[in-house]
């Protein structure tokens, strides 16, 4: 890294940057815990009975057999694009196959129903770009097949990605899409779950569905994360919470005023909220980041996309009213 800093400036500053970050990696990014720990004391609960939005593999909806698979599926979109297959596909149907870069009434109808759904958080544009595509990712997550071991995970991910096309069988289900929290539990009104098996966040207000985001967790083989205050080196593994009698919470923010942490180039991370992991973990959080693909590929933090984080804490203030997460609020992660 060094031979490509020319000048003794840059090279100072470089090396202020690193000193300046040390400490923060030292205790894992993360301030001091603001919420006590949960009961790690607890024995290990029975799983809850998963309804998963009606979608559990074997059902039906819209007629379409879930989980759907994406191998089988024929893409309306041409490779390279062709301006007149566009014209086509926009025209005359409220509900045609499209692709990302088409800008249409359809779009606009696909958006509003994205919304309807708690799948999208954007302005009605009338345009597939990427906001809409992240959208249409998270649906596709949802209805296609769970990837919950971690030792094959990302494979699995790359080999059967989620579609980034719309086809008339995707609004059909939709229409018939429901969003129900993916687990029932009791007595915790609001709370975050994060499904790792199909690499996607719900956010939960009053027992209902606020929001289905797309994540990125840890690409890491194991289920164990790094308990260790210097670091654990290529874990990369996301704490879950299952053995957890009540999941677990979330006990301290980031308050920046940029919203992103000092840190050097990928160590830099946004708006970040971290909670504990069912081994005692401690320093692992979700966070907006600058690039969200559509496998795990962190290192066991739960990246977001920097506008669904926005949307999490549209301040950087720690404690901010305006925030629909915040410390002591429940979160549960899990696999399947």
């Amino acid at each position: 890294m060094l031979h490509s800093i020319t000048s003794p400036r840059k090279l100072i500053r470089w090396f202020a940057a690193v000193a300046a970050a040390l400490p923060l990696l030292a205790v894992g990014i993360a301030p001091a815990p603001a919420t006590a720990p949960p009961d790690f004391t607890d024995p290990v609960p029975p799983r809850p009975v998963r309804y998963f939005n009606g979608l559990e593999p074997g059902t039906m909806l819209g007629g379409v057999m879930l989980p759907v698979d994406w191998s089988q599926r024929v893409s309306p979109c041409p490779s390279p694009p062709d301006s007149s297959h566009l014209q086509l596909r926009v025209a005359p149907t409220m509900q045609p196959p499209l692709c990302p870069g088409d800008e249409s009434e359809a779009v606009i109808h696909l958006q509003q129903l994205l919304t309807e759904k708690k799948l999208y958080r954007s302005e009605i544009t009338g345009v597939f770009d990427l906001k809409t595509q992240y959208a249409v990712w998270t649906f596709h997550k949802i209805v296609g097949p769970a990837h919950p071991d971690p030792r094959s995970a990302v494979r699995e991910w790359l080999d059967n990605p989620p579609p980034d096309d719309w086809t008339e069988q995707d609004w059909v289900m939709l229409e018939a899409f429901e969003p129900r929290p993916p687990k029932e539990r009791t007595g915790q009104p609001d709370r975050v779950e994060t499904d790792i098996g199909h690499q996607v966040l719900y956010l939960i207000h009053d027992d209902a569905v606020v929001a289905i985001m797309p994540v990125s967790t840890g690409r890491g083989g194991g289920e164990v994360g790094c308990r260790q205050a210097e670091g654990c080196n290529r874990v990369w593994v996301t704490p879950r919470t299952e053995k957890l009698e009540q999941g677990s919470v979330f006990y301290t923010e980031h308050g920046y005023a940029r919203g992103w942490s000092p840190l050097p180039g990928n160590w830099s991370i946004y708006k970040a909220i971290f909670y504990y992991g069912q081994y005692r973990e401690w320093n692992y959080g979700i966070h907006g980041y600058r690039q969200v693909p559509n496998y795990p590929a962190s290192h066991g933090c739960t990246r977001l996309t920097v506008w669904d984080m926005d949307f999490l804490r549209p301040s950087t203030d720690r404690g901010a009213p305006d925030s629909r997460v915040w410390p002591g609020m429940t979160i549960h992660v899990w696999d399947e």
